[in-house]
């Protein structure tokens, strides 16, 4: 039965092109706004994790390694690898003023071969001195201490149904697995000293170790440091830098430093585009509602002289307007959520950035966020809508082409 309440719907079905043209436009700039600032919340995310999980100060690795290792972009885009350099390292900076807390690093690449799970970097830290990796372990894997061959692995590993992961033919057990950081974190795996240097062994049994026979026992691969309490980072890395031959040196910050620049450029696009692109949705879906309200006159002047009062026939335009922009925006945040969690991978590696997808509520947030500017472009096209609507005189509208 036709009524007031359902004509509206029953004018969206009638006109499927036109309603299919307004929910189009609103779905994107739904997908522009909710899409922006979830993308922008990611990247927010994934630096706040990388932040946290770097856990040092100061890295120190070999000078020589500057050509296959960036510590400022060591956590977006580097492939995975090894350098080593003497331990006797750990012990000289150990005694630079303003060092605290110091520990070592093994690193160790998988090989592209039958030999290995896959090819992915390898990071052993001693237990003893450990301060960076074992607090997420904790975190992870509350059994104890990990044992001979025991690996915690980076969000991006997969896991078999044995948590078994082989390198050069030894088989090694999954314990645990870290959250995304949305950095190359995510693609190592952790282990103790007694795990590295044994697969430093089974490396050269296979003749797959670039650097040849070494003893795992006298290198080391990078060197964390905490500064004292007190102690200026800046000061105690320059220190380092005077005082230490063969050794790069960076700071936790320079570590971030092109991640956060990053962050800010990306920001300031996104903003740019959302704030351009719902401009432009806005004005188009006013336009086509005005346009649409012309063809209309008709229509609306035989609901007057039917009796429908200014109000009912207000009613009906905010009804249309509210229920074509609600429909677009809540397709365009599903398209978005979907894209943006599914290909978040890719998306990252693209801008070159870590990316971590928020928590339900900061999505949630966001998605009223987009629902509520979707209600601003129905109020602000049914305003005008209203105001033109005021202005038929019915008798006038009728007679025209009589």
């Amino acid at each position: 039965m036709l009524s007031i309440n359902n004509l509206p719907f029953r004018n969206l079905k009638g006109y499927a092109e036109r309603t299919i043209a307004l929910v189009v436009f609103s779905m994107l700039m739904a997908i522009a706004l909710f899409g922006g600032t979830l993308l922008v919340s990611s990247v927010r995310e994934g630096l706040k994790k990388v932040e946290s999980r770097l856990g040092a100060d100061i890295m120190v690795t070999p000078a020589d390694a500057s050509n296959s290792f960036d510590a400022q972009t060591v956590l977006i885009q580097a492939e995975p690898g090894y350098f080593y350099m003497d331990s006797s390292k750990v012990d000289e900076i150990a005694g630079i003023e303003g060092v605290g807390k110091i520990s070592a690093q093994i690193f160790m690449a998988s090989a592209k071969a039958g030999c290995c799970s896959a090819r992915l970097q390898m990071i052993g830290f001693d237990p003893e001195t450990d301060f960076t990796i074992q607090p997420w372990i904790k975190e992870t894997y509350t059994n104890g201490e990990m044992g001979l061959m025991d690996v915690i692995v980076g969000s991006n590993v997969t896991i078999n149904d044995g948590n078994i992961i082989r390198f050069y033919d030894v088989d090694c057990n999954i314990i645990g697995q870290f959250e995304p950081t949305g950095s190359t974190l995510d693609n190592c795996v952790y282990m103790n000293y007694d795990t590295v240097k044994a697969l430093i062994e089974a490396s050269f049994m296979k003749n797959l170790n670039v650097y040849g026979e070494y003893d795992p026992n006298e290198v080391v691969s990078a060197i964390m440091i905490k500064v004292a309490d007190g102690a200026d980072i800046e000061t105690v890395a320059a220190a380092i830098r005077d005082k230490i031959d063969g050794v790069s040196v960076a700071t936790s910050a320079n570590m971030v430093s092109q991640i956060g620049e990053s962050v800010g450029r990306t920001e300031t696009i996104v903003y740019v585009f959302i704030a351009v692109f719902w401009l432009i949705g806005i004005l188009m879906i006013i336009l086509i509602s005005v346009l649409l309200l012309n063809e209309r006159k008709k229509e609306f002047a035989s609901l007057a002289v039917m009796g429908a009062d200014k109000g009912i026939l207000s009613r009906i335009v905010v009804t249309e307007a509210v229920s074509v922009n609600c429909i677009g925006s809540i397709v365009g945040i599903i398209i978005s959520a979907v894209v943006m969690i599914m290909f978040k991978g890719i998306i990252g590696e693209s801008l070159g950035l870590s990316m971590v997808v928020p928590g339900a509520h900061v999505i949630a947030f966001l998605a009223l966020l987009a629902l509520i500017s979707a209600a601003l472009a129905a109020a602000i096209s049914s305003v005008i809508g209203i105001k033109k609507i005021s202005k038929i005189d019915a008798s006038l509208v009728l007679k025209e082409g009589e």
